[in-house]
């Protein structure tokens, strides 16, 4: 009897033990599943952050915390134009930015919600942390968590990116525009309903084309602005308005170029008309170099070559660089101009008239960027044509991220 009373007993522990770890296997089980279903949000929630930097790749190579002002900076793209609805990229940035739990479908809160927690960039690489969370059971009341870290490799287009021939937030572009190079703004230019090229599309109408093939393209892009205003260097030297005839540089003992063979000058503004350059008729700008000399001009004003003008330099071209100010604010441009220089005004409205008769050598030779571009009142354009890179310019290289590559680090993190 005792024999079987302790037979019996072995068997009922046994069995209770049985049964309490069969217990705990469901339950770990189900932790797990939980566990894994919350991972899987996490992996939605890094798949949507990647998607959302694609479509915005000026945010790339910012920090979490710098995306919202980034976005606030830039102005609205025609939707016609490329289809980025900035108004929507500023709500989820801020979502984005105060950790804001998004519900990865918002007609079914069950299937769970992600937020970033962080996201940082540094030397071509942005680590993004996303968290995720899942309701189990169907319930509001056991709540399973998952935290991801990933790598993102982010690519540079800067050193295949041309100075644009002609760049500005705003176009009115004639049906007789040409352009050989890039032509780049925020919104796309309004081009004429009948093309001359007979080429379809707002990418090639106005672009030049070089043995039958077009010399750039047109690319309307609201997150790469024009470069802010030119600030002269302290030793720049301080010269009257220019509305005549002169040659640069002076033969004055004062005239003298940089360690890097520059000539910095000031153009002061005539106060009655406005203007820091006002070219006439047979007004010229003459610019005579050594070598990789150049020549820099600061304008205080505006700038009018509405004259049958002509701006020209002894040696390659662009090494006369005119650089506007805040206060430049208007450039005109005669359609019988020669022009060999880069002209930066970001502040401008540029627009060109008409005069004639034409002047078959006609172009800009260099590169104009401006706040806006007109050449409807003109029915003979003058053509831009593209000459110089970044350094030329003296600008830094256009730094924009290109391409966003595939995770190539990835670690959880406990909860």
């Amino acid at each position: 009897m005792p024999l079987a009373l302790g037979l019996g007993l072995v068997m009922i522990i046994v069995a209770a033990s049985m049964i309490g770890r069969s217990q705990s296997d469901r339950s770990t089980t189900a932790s797990q599943r939980e566990i894994n279903r919350a991972l899987s949000v996490s992996e939605a929630g890094i798949i949507r952050v990647q998607s959302f930097l694609d479509r915005h790749k000026i945010l790339a190579n910012k920090d979490l915390n710098e995306w919202s002002s980034t976005l606030d900076n830039l102005s609205l793209p025609q939707s016609s134009c490329r289809l980025i609805n900035l108004i929507s990229a500023k709500q989820q940035a801020g979502l984005f930015k105060n950790s804001t739990w998004i519900d990865l479908d918002n007609s079914e809160r069950n299937k769970g919600r992600y937020r970033i927690t962080d996201y940082k960039y540094q030397n071509g690489i942005g680590k993004l942390t996303v968290a995720g969370e899942i309701d189990a059971y169907n319930t509001t009341q056991n709540t399973s968590k998952s935290t991801l870290t990933v790598d993102l490799p982010i690519g540079s287009e800067s050193a295949t990116i041309a100075p644009p021939a002609l760049w500005a937030n705003t176009f009115n572009l004639s049906a007789n525009q040409k352009i050989t190079g890039q032509i780049r703004g925020v919104v796309c230019p309004q081009l004429p309903a009948i093309d001359p090229d007979g080429i379809a599309g707002v990418d090639v109408s106005n672009i030049a084309l070089i043995s039958g093939v077009p010399s750039g393209q047109i690319i309307a892009d609201p997150f790469t602005l024009i470069p802010l205003a030119k600030i002269p260097p302290t030793n720049a030297i301080s010269i009257p308005a220019i509305n005549s005839s002169i040659t640069l540089p002076r033969p004055n003992p004062s005239d003298i170029p940089d360690a890097k063979g520059e000539y910095h000058y000031l153009v002061d503004i005539d106060i009655s008309s406005g203007y820091s350059i006002k070219l006439q008729d047979i007004d010229r700008l003459r610019v005579n170099l050594v070598g990789n000399q150049k020549v820099n001009l600061y304008l205080k004003g505006n700038l009018d070559l509405a004259g049958s003008q002509t701006i020209d330099v002894n040696v390659a071209h662009p090494n006369l660089r005119i650089y506007g100010s805040s206060q430049t604010v208007k450039l005109i441009v005669k359609d019988t101009a020669s022009i060999a220089a880069f002209i930066h005004a970001p502040y401008a409205d540029a627009k060109t008239i008409h005069s004639s008769p034409p002047n078959p050598s006609k172009n800009i030779t260099g590169a104009v960027w401006v706040n806006s571009w007109d050449s409807t009142t003109s029915p003979n354009e003058i053509p831009i044509v593209q000459s110089g890179n970044w350094a030329d310019f003296g600008i830094s290289k256009l730094e924009q991220p290109s391409q966003i590559s595939p995770i190539s680090y990835w670690q959880r993190i406990e909860n």
